[in-house]
């Protein structure tokens, strides 16, 4: 259990820090993201909707308090960043390769954080302490 959850928590790390530095970069960068944006075909209002929505899935996947709107956080995310790579690709703008790399960890955390839950409920069933 010590290593599927420190894999998750690792990858959950990496995770928030890439959805933490691209929401940044979007307020900081604001006319840079509003041209690519326009680049791929998507309105400019998107970049507020997204970064939002971003900090908050961030939120519930870190609190992990009701499972079912933890799937769709992450269901959310996989669209997001399906979307854009393909966007990326279509538009022949760029590969979409910070998309790829965090639909990879997004995979990674998701299956992880399963394996986590059911040891940890394998645990409860079977009367054993949990350590920290």
């Amino acid at each position: 259990m010590k290593t599927s959850k420190l894999t998750y928590q690792i990858c959950l790390g990496l995770f928030s820090i890439a959805i933490i530095g691209a929401v940044v970069n979007s307020v900081v960068n604001y006319e840079a993201v509003a041209l690519t944006f326009k680049t791929l075909g998507y309105p400019v209002y998107l970049i507020h909707v997204l970064g939002f929505a971003q900090i908050v899935g961030l939120i519930l996947i870190i609190s992990n308090k009701n499972q079912w709107y933890v799937e769709w956080v992450y269901a959310g995310f996989f669209m997001n960043f399906t979307l854009g790579c393909l966007a990326h690709l279509v538009a022949d703008h760029g590969n979409g390769a910070s998309a790829v790399v965090c639909l990879m960890l997004l995979w990674v955390t998701y299956i992880q954080s399963k394996k986590v839950r059911e040891q940890k409920l394998e645990k409860q069933l079977t009367g054993e302490p949990e350590l920290a």
